[in-house]
C-alpha cells in the first residue's frame, strides 16, 4: 500500500488531484469563514492597486502608498462620523422643540399614534400588537448575524491591512514553492478563487451602475422626493449581492407608498421586477462571458440551475463556480499529457491487445535460440596468437 501510494505520488495528476480534494475540503470546512476571505481578497486587490498607483505617483514604495491611502480612508471615515453626528444633533434639537416641556413619554406616544394613523386601511394594528412577541425572537436571530457578519468583516480588514505592510515576506515564501507539488497546486487552485472574487465583485460593481442608472427614472417619473438620498441608497446597497436589492427594494416600496399611494407602489415593483430579471439573466451572462470561454445560454442555465439549488445566493456563487471549475480542469489537463505512466495505461485500456497463445515447440525453440550464443559473440573474443620460436643467440 505504501509503495502504491509512494508511486502515485510521484505522477503530476494524482498530486493535482489529491490537492484539489484538499482544497474543496478546505472551502467546505470553512465555509463559516468566507465573509473573512472575501474582505480579505477585495481589500488586498483594491488597496494594494491604489497604494502602488500612489507610491508610484509620489516615487515612494507600494507600502508608503498603502499607508497613505489608510490615512485617507480613516479621515473619509471621520468625516461621515461627525457627518453624522451633526445630523443626529439637528434631529435631537427639533425633538425637543416638538417636547415644548411636555413628558418625553407624550410626546412618544404622539408620534407612535401618528406612525399608527399612516399606516394603510387594511393592516390591523392590533393584530400587530399580538405577534409582536412572536417576532422578537427572528428580529434578535437577525441581528447577531448581523454582529456576526461585521465582526468578520472587520477581521478581514485587519488581516488585509497586517499582509499589505508585511507583504514581501509572505511572497517570497510563496514563491520558493514548487509548482508541481501538492502544495504548489493548492496555492493555484486559491489563485484561481481569488480571481473569481475579484471578477465577481467587479462585476458586482457595474450592476450596481447600472441598476442605478434604469432606476433613477422611475424614482423620478413617480414624482418621489430625495431623489439623491435613494439613488445614493439603491447603489450602495446593491453592491450587497442579493440582501441588498430586497433591503431597498423594501425602503423604495414604502416610500412610494407613503408619499404617492398604491398606484406608485405597483409601478415601482413591476419595473423593478422586469429590471431585475434583465440584470440577473442578460447583463450578468453576457458580462461573465468575458472572463470565461462559455456561451451565454450556459450560463444562463448555471445561474437557473445555481438558483434552484442554492436560491437568491446561487446567483452570486454561479460564476465563481464556474470559473474555478474552469481553471482547475485546464491546470489538470496540462499535467495529464505530461505522464508516460498514465498515458500508457489509458491507452492499454482504450485499446487492448489480445493475448497469444504461445506452442510448446515455440517455447522450446526460443529457450534454444535464447541458448545458442549468436556470432557477435564468437567473434567478440579474440584468438590467442600464435608464438614463434625465438632463435638462440651464440
Amino acid at each position: 500500500m505504501h509503495d502504491t501510494l509512494s508511486r502515485l505520488s510521484r505522477i503530476p495528476i494524482y498530486r493535482r488531484v489529491f490537492a484539489l480534494a484538499l482544497f474543496l475540503g478546505l472551502i467546505v470546512g470553512f465555509r463559516h469563514l468566507a465573509l473573512v476571505g472575501v474582505t480579505l481578497v477585495v481589500l488586498v486587490r483594491g488597496l494594494g492597486y491604489l497604494g502602488g498607483v500612489l507610491g508610484k505617483t509620489l516615487g515612494r514604495s507600494e507600502r508608503a502608498g498603502v499607508l497613505l491611502c489608510l490615512l485617507l480612508m480613516i479621515g473619509t471615515l471621520g468625516l461621515l462620523g461627525w457627518g453624522m453626528f451633526h445630523i443626529g444633533t439637528r434631529y435631537y434639537v427639533e425633538l425637543m422643540a416638538l417636547r415644548s416641556g411636555r413628558p418625553l413619554t407624550d410626546l412618544m406616544t404622539e408620534l407612535q399614534a401618528e406612525a399608527v394613523n399612516r399606516l394603510p386601511g387594511w393592516i390591523h394594528f392590533e393584530d400587530l400588537k399580538e405577534k409582536i412577541p412572536e417576532l422578537v425572537t427572528p428580529a434578535m436571530t437577525y441581528l447577531r448575524a448581523t454582529g456576526r457578519m461585521l465582526l468578520h468583516v472587520l477581521l478581514g480588514v485587519i488581516l488585509a491591512i497586517i499582509f499589505l505592510l508585511d507583504r514581501k515576506p509572505v511572497d517570497d515564501m510563496l514563491g520558493e514553492i514548487d509548482r508541481e507539488s501538492v502544495l504548489g497546486a493548492l496555492h493555484r487552485y486559491f489563485s484561481f478563487l481569488g480571481e473569481a472574487i475579484v471578477i465577481t465583485i467587479t462585476l458586482q460593481v457595474v450592476v450596481a451602475v447600472v441598476n442605478t442608472v434604469f432606476t433613477l427614472p422611475i424614482l423620478m417619473a413617480l414624482g418621489l422626493p430625495h431623489i439623491l438620498g435613494f439613488s445614493l441608497l439603491l447603489f450602495l446597497s446593491s453592491l450587497v449581492p442579493v440582501v441588498g436589492n430586497l433591503v431597498s427594494g423594501a425602503v423604495l416600496i414604502v416610500a412610494a407608498y407613503v408619499y404617492k399611494g398604491p398606484v406608485a407602489v405597483a409601478v415601482f415593483v413591476g419595473s423593478t421586477f422586469v429590471l431585475h430579471k434583465v440584470e440577473a439573466y442578460v447583463l450578468n451572462p453576457r458580462l461573465a462571458a468575458r472572463h470565461v470561454n462559455l456561451p451565454s445560454f450556459v450560463l444562463i442555465v448555471s445561474l437557473v440551475l445555481f438558483e434552484h439549488a442554492f436560491g437568491l445566493v446561487g446567483l452570486f456563487l454561479s460564476f465563481p463556480a464556474l470559473y474555478i471549475a474552469l481553471n482547475v480542469s485546464a491546470d489538470l489537463r496540462e499535467a495529464a499529457p505530461s505522464d508516460p505512466v498514465l498515458a500508457e495505461s489509458e491507452a492499454t485500456y482504450l485499446h487492448p491487445q489480445p493475448p497469444t497463445e504461445a506452442s510448446p515447440s515455440g517455447s522450446a525453440s526460443s529457450l534454444s535460440t535464447r541458448a545458442k550464443p549468436t556470432p557477435a559473440s564468437r567473434t567478440a573474443t579474440p584468438a590467442p596468437a600464435k608464438r614463434t620460436p625465438q632463435k638462440k643467440r651464440r
